[in-house]
């Protein structure tokens, strides 16, 4: 309890170091949001890209396939 003791004064207080601790803590908990939201917005960007990227791919194989169906000859 001493150290308890050493934490706050006699007042009732706050020391010093917790409110140092407390905006330490909230500064790193500012950072780490911002590079979270940055972080999210880039994979949102580069998912979109993708995903038009697959689309064309896909878009030129459907247009392969159904271009050789005339081609198709029966043979008795």
């Amino acid at each position: 309890m001493k150290f308890l003791e050493k934490l706050t004064s006699k007042k009732g207080q706050v020391s010093m170091e917790i409110g140092i601790l407390v905006a330490a803590a909230v500064a790193v908990a500012a950072i780490a949001a911002y590079f979270y939201a940055t972080n999210v917005k880039n994979a949102q960007a580069d998912t979109g890209a993708s995903a038009a990227s697959t689309t064309g791919n896909l878009t030129n194989i459907a247009d392969s396939a159904t271009s050789g169906i005339s081609s198709i000859t029966l043979t008795a």
